[in-house]
């Protein structure tokens, strides 16, 4: 292969089909990131990096901060600290951006950079795509491409991940951190040495668990639990190993996230405290039971019928959905069945499913 034909060393792809559109961010072939955005959701709530024309609601001195409106979700919060901005006052229009997104019942947070232009407050001045803060321009994903996306994200919401080399990480969130443990499994031992052992899986788990802490969205406090038996000098290599990766993340110009990385302790527990922005993918897909949600069901039926329908030739389309998914598809609150039949066309009929089915299947007869 000549040097001109070589891949690009980072890239975006980007998918998107009925429901929502996925993006992923590639560096050397190997996908590191995910970003993932619901129709649903699009114009229902404030997103990371967005500008907007917002009035002053309410101050509050206690929380040290202002509430806004934004014109669409929940009031935003922009904090002031000790000292008020003169221009923060209530009924004030403010130029303000977007630095976390609504989450757990919590409005979006904003800083304001001075007052609103002229015009309607309060209004969106400047949407982002989802893959902002990403370097470069996005492609549209095509034929494996796609199958690709695809088991990135479906692998990105497993609970247990491979370690190159053996071993596995398990990644769990709760209400008050995520926790991910380090676990040798099926590892080759190497040798009788326990000690070299856990430092060699250690230090083979750090990339993973960066990799795994990006491509899942997770930020707020997140806790490591290291392998041991542990040598002299073990918990100060793996603290500088951790912040390397995280140094890596911004490498080639993208807007990471801040990350502090606190020393690993004699115990082997690193605590690692990341900068929230958007809302994990769990969040996204999954219900807190850690299942998926009717709509993610839906989302996921909705491309199987749109599939079978290209294929169907006349023949007779059933979409059997579970009953979370099945209400979300009557209610069709993202206008899923206008688009199918704009863009394919075709008749079909939806079915609930079976007690105990847990995804969406499609019957051509």
């Amino acid at each position: 292969m000549s040097q001109n034909s070589r891949p690009p060393v980072r890239e975006i792809l980007i998918h998107e089909r009925i429901g929502e559109l996925r993006a992923a961010l590639i560096d050397r072939d190997r996908i590191v990131d995910l970003r993932l955005e619901r129709w649903s959701t699009h114009e229902a709530r404030a997103r990371w990096g967005q500008t907007y024309a917002a009035r002053v609601t309410a101050l509050d001195t206690r929380l040290g901060g202002a509430f806004l409106d934004l014109g669409v979700g929940e009031p935003a919060f922009a904090p002031f600290g000790r000292e008020r901005d003169p221009d923060m006052r209530v009924g004030a229009g403010l130029h303000v951006r977007v630095v976390r997104e609504a989450e757990g019942g919590k409005g979006p947070t904003v800083v304001s950079e001075g007052l609103a232009p002229a015009g309607p407050c309060p209004a969106l001045i400047q949407d982002v795509p989802p893959w902002h803060g990403w370097p470069g321009e996005p492609r549209e994903a095509e034929g494996v491409e796609i199958d690709r996306l695809d088991a990135a994200f479906e692998a990105a919401l497993v609970p247990e991940v491979a370690i190159p080399g053996g071993g596995v990480l398990t990644i769990e969130c709760t209400r008050a951190l995520t926790a991910i443990d380090v676990d040798s499994a099926n590892r080759e031992t190497g040798g009788s040495d326990p000690a070299r052992f856990a430092r060699s899986l250690n230090l083979a788990a750090v990339p993973e668990i960066v990799r795994q802490i990006r491509l899942r969205g997770l930020a707020g406090l997140i806790c490591v639990d290291f392998t041991g038996p542990r040598r002299k000098g073990d918990p100060e290599a793996l603290t500088k190993a951790l912040i390397s990766a995280f140094d890596a993340e911004k490498n080639g110009g993208v807007a990471a996230p801040k990350t502090e990385v606190l020393p690993v302790s004699r115990l082997g527990i690193a605590e690692i405290a990341r900068q929230k922005r958007r809302p994990a993918l769990a969040d996204i897909c999954l219900d807190r039971s850690g299942q998926p949600t009717g709509e993610t069901l839906a989302i996921d039926g909705i491309a199987r019928l749109a599939e079978a329908l290209r294929t169907a030739k006349g023949r007779h389309v059933t979409l059997i959905a579970p009953q979370a998914a099945l209400a979300f598809l009557q209610a069709d609150p993202i206008g899923w069945q206008g688009e199918v039949a704009d863009t394919i066309g075709g008749a079909y009929r939806l079915e609930a499913a079976r007690p105990g089915q847990a995804t969406c299947e499609v019957v051509i007869t």
